[in-house]
C-alpha cells in the first residue's frame, strides 16, 4: 500500500442483483485531504460513500466485489475480511448524514452517546463533551442549555452538533453525504470552515453537488458518471 495513502480501492465494484452500479474503480486517496464526490442523482454516490464504512450492509441488499484498505491507527486493514470487528471500524470511521439527526434526547446526551454505546464512564464523558462541542465551534452557542432537547436547536446548529458526535470516538475518517444540502448559505459557510479546520486531524471524503462548494474546500474532486468514478480536479 501507498505508504501516503489513506484509502485505496482495487477493482472495486458495487451491483444489486445484475444490474452494476458502479465499478471497477482503482484510487489510493492521501491522508488529511478533503475529497469530494460529485456526479447526477442517482449514479451511486452514496453508496460509494457506505462502502468504506459498510453500513450499506444495513440494508441488506447490494454486493461489493475488489478490495478497500483503509490505514488505520498505523496499521493496513482490509476493512471486508471475514474477522473485521464492524463496530470498530465504524468508531475509525464516522459518519455525518444530509439531514441533520438529533436523537430526542439532550445536547449533551446527543454528543456523549458514542462514548455509551463505547462503554466509556460517566465520570469522563463531560469533558469529553465539551471538546467535541468546541471543535464543532458550538459549545459557546450551547453551553448553558446541554440539558435542552437538541432537536430545538437551528438547521446549522443541528449539523454541528452531528458533526461534533461523529467526533467523540476521534475518527481517522469522516464520510459526509451531502453535509450543507438542508442548510442556510451562512449555515453553510460555517460548516465549510469547520470541514476545512478538520482536515489536519481526519480524512475527510464527502458527496457534494455543490461544484463552487467543491472548488473551494476539496483537495481532490471525483465525478461518478457512466459507473465510473473520474478525477476532475
Amino acid at each position: 500500500m501507498d505508504s501516503s495513502a489513506k484509502i485505496i480501492t482495487r477493482s472495486l465494484t458495487f451491483s444489486y442483483g445484475k444490474r452494476l452500479l458502479f465499478g471497477p474503480i482503482d484510487l489510493a486517496l492521501p491522508e488529511n485531504n478533503i475529497i469530494a464526490v460529485t456526479g447526477p442523482s442517482g449514479a451511486g454516490k452514496s453508496t460509494f460513500l457506505s462502502i468504506f464504512n459498510r453500513l450499506w450492509e444495513e440494508n441488506g441488499t447490494g454486493h461489493v466485489s475488489g478490495t478497500v484498505l483503509l490505514r488505520l491507527a498505523g496499521t493496513v486493514a482490509d476493512i471486508y475480511r471475514n474477522d473485521l470487528d464492524l463496530s470498530a471500524l465504524r468508531r475509525k470511521v464516522g459518519m455525518v448524514f444530509q439531514t441533520p439527526n438529533p436523537l430526542p434526547m439532550s445536547i449533551r446526551k446527543n454528543v456523549a452517546f458514542p462514548l455509551f454505546l463505547a462503554g466509556r464512564r460517566e465520570g469522563e464523558r463531560d469533558h469529553l463533551v465539551e471538546r467535541a462541542l468546541q471543535r464543532a465551534h458550538l459549545f459557546d452557542e450551547v453551553k448553558d442549555r446541554l440539558h435542552e432537547d437538541a432537536r430545538n436547536l437551528s438547521g446549522g446548529q443541528q449539523q454541528r452538533l452531528c458533526i461534533a458526535r461523529a467526533l467523540m470516538l476521534e475518527p481517522e475518517i469522516l464520510l459526509l453525504d451531502e453535509p450543507t444540502s438542508s442548510l442556510d448559505g451562512t449555515s453553510s459557510a460555517g460548516i465549510e470552515a469547520l470541514l476545512v479546520e478538520l482536515r489536519q486531524t481526519c480524512t475527510l471524503l464527502m458527496v457534494s453537488h455543490y461544484q463552487d462548494q467543491v472548488r473551494r474546500i476539496a483537495d481532490q474532486v471525483f465525478e461518478m458518471i457512466d459507473q465510473n468514478l473520474v478525477r476532475i480536479a
